[in-house]
């Protein structure tokens, strides 16, 4: 079978780490996790992943995998109160969170660059509920797209760390403006996580145009960016039921949560 050819960017180079975690993870023979989309994906690309996960330790795909159960969890969640409400799925990458949800109520819409919407059309398919965007995040333009007259949930999954702060404040009060009633999940991490993580990103062979820039430490941050931003709740990455870690990986995970190294974010945000 000839291999689908790849013409990326540095930063989008980065959606095969999550996609790649999720397939070695479903061809285990007791997944915690079943994507079989993701297997189809790695298996039918031609993208040399050994450059990429040579020096990757087991932990880190172990991370994308909680952190992926975590969004499953929370985006039901969304769905059972909100069950005609609408789901922003900005910087899509290859996320396949609506195949493995499977539901036919919700509005879904997939937002990304468009050389990552132009490889996702290989693999995944626009329906009636769903629709991509191609466009950045930052151009707010696209948010005319969007319904206003429902309840809207924001994920970001990898994204929001590849920017400034400023950029991540000034959307989020932008779209306080336009929704009557929302929410945002999210993942973050510590400044100290910056490093980390850019540390694993240098050793899979890319490059700093990569590199992660915000770095969040205290989430008090976020609440005083607008009186309308609420905390709902916040999700330590290996604090998840279901995962097999072995004695190293529950130690590390243990001290990368209670330092806040990784951690998710679930906001309210109402007009």
């Amino acid at each position: 079978m000839e291999k689908i050819g790849v013409s990326l960017g540095n930063i989008q180079k980065t959606l095969f780490m999550p996609v790649w975690a999720r397939a070695m993870e479903t061809k285990k023979s007791n997944p915690v996790l079943i994507d079989k989309m993701a297997v189809e994906m790695i298996d039918s690309v031609d993208f040399d992943f050994s450059a990429m996960t040579a020096n990757l330790k087991e932990i880190n795909q172990i991370a994308w995998i909680a952190r992926c159960k975590r969004f499953d969890i929370i985006i039901s969640d969304f769905i059972t109160r909100n069950p005609n409400g609408i789901i922003v799925n900005i910087g899509c990458g290859l996320d396949t969170t609506y195949e493995r949800l499977g539901n036919q109520t919700i509005s879904w819409f997939d937002l990304d660059l468009p050389d990552v919407i132009e490889l996702r059309r290989k693999f995944l398919k626009e329906s009636v509920n769903r629709t991509f965007i191609e466009s950045s995040f930052t151009d707010s333009s696209w948010l005319n797209v969007i319904p206003k007259d429902e309840k809207v949930l924001f994920i970001a999954t990898g994204v929001f760390v590849y920017f400034e702060e400023e950029v991540i404040k000034d959307f989020m009060i932008k779209t306080a403006d336009l929704f009557k009633e929302q929410e945002y999940f999210f993942d973050v991490t510590s400044k100290k996580g910056v490093q980390i993580a850019n540390q694993v990103i240098e050793k899979s062979g890319l490059n700093e145009d990569s590199f992660f820039k915000w770095g969040l430490s205290n989430k008090s941050v976020i609440l005083n960016w607008d009186t309308r931003i609420k905390l709902v709740n916040t999700y330590y990455t290996f604090k998840i039921r279901g995962l097999r870690l072995n004695i190293k990986n529950r130690i590390v995970g243990f001290f990368s949560d209670a330092a806040g190294v990784q951690y998710m974010v679930h906001l309210a945000i109402n007009n």
